[in-house]
């Protein structure tokens, strides 16, 4: 449930002057998890979600939530084609639910996590079923487009519906670009998937999900985001001019200093993420080599 420092970690942000927030990615069904993560699977969520979505409104900040399910590693079955149509079905349920949820509480939208061997990205990647969410591409991702259709029917039109998703192959990543703006969505939010993208051009100045993205832009009419080891303002504005994407997503910059944006946007220096082999943030953000200069600089 949302506590405290959720609370001050996301007004910081929104403070900071990122234009859009996504919170952090949390499950619609309570799943066993090795780490601490927000759970949608009761209405009991809303109040403290509120409260995210009132402290990022308040700095002008539009609210998406990210949903999610890990995925097999937190479930009895080893293969997607091994889990019972009941529970299937059950846990599509869930996500529209969840969905819903964070739409009471105030957010304007979510954004499907199906990135980076979560359950979703599994279903696209991997499913054998021999129902009609398994086999070829169109019944892989037919779980994804399904969802995103209904949670535009129960959840308004003006509900933001984004999704970051990811393929190692190019051409299934693209089929999937054109399968969310077929279905209705709004964001394309281009990450990696199950592998890492190979077959980046020599010479391409920037991550490997850069270059995935800019590929989606090109074929796709919605808005893309794109991430990957952005540290800097002018790396950023360099992708922008070049047309690679039309947004930008900054993680560990953030991380390492909320006012990232509002710093970059007004000519000054954030303080920087040292890229540390691992990063200790997500241990305890006290711990962060950059976060704790930070501090101590503030304390002088």
């Amino acid at each position: 449930m949302v506590h405290q420092s959720h609370i001050d970690r996301y007004e910081a942000y929104a403070k900071g002057g990122a234009g859009l927030v996504i919170v952090e990615a949390c499950s619609v069904l309570r799943m066993p998890e090795n780490r601490d993560t927000l759970c949608l699977e009761s209405d009991g969520c809303i109040p403290g979600m509120k409260l995210l979505a009132d402290v990022i409104h308040r700095y002008s900040a539009v609210a998406l939530v990210q949903i999610m399910l890990t995925g097999l590693s937190t479930m009895k079955e080893n293969r997607i084609d091994e889990i019972c149509r009941t529970d299937f079905l059950r846990y599509k349920d869930a996500f529209v639910s969840a969905a819903l949820r964070c739409r009471v509480a105030g957010f304007n939208g979510i954004e499907f996590h199906a990135a980076h061997g979560m359950y979703l990205d599994e279903v696209i990647e991997t499913s054998e079923r021999m129902d009609e969410y398994g086999g070829s591409f169109e019944n892989r991702v037919r779980l994804f487009t399904e969802l995103i259709a209904e949670i535009r029917e129960r959840c308004g039109k003006d509900v933001i519906v984004a999704v970051r998703f990811g393929n190692p192959s190019y051409e299934e990543l693209l089929k999937t670009a054109d399968a969310v703006q077929a279905a209705g969505g709004d964001l394309l939010d281009v990450s990696s998937g199950m592998g890492r993208y190979l077959d980046v051009p020599s010479g391409f100045p920037y991550d490997g999900k850069v270059y995935a993205a800019s590929l989606v832009k090109a074929r796709a009419s919605l808005p893309v985001i794109c991430v990957g080891n952005i540290f800097t303002g002018d790396e950023g504005e360099a992708i922008l001019k070049e047309g690679l994407a039309g947004m930008i997503a900054v993680g560990r910059g953030s991380l390492a200093d909320p006012a990232w944006a509002r710093k970059t946007l007004a000519g000054e220096s954030p303080n920087p993420c040292l890229r540390c082999k691992n990063c200790m943030w997500y241990m305890d953000g006290a711990l962060c080599p950059a976060r704790r200069r930070e501090n101590e600089e503030q304390r002088l």
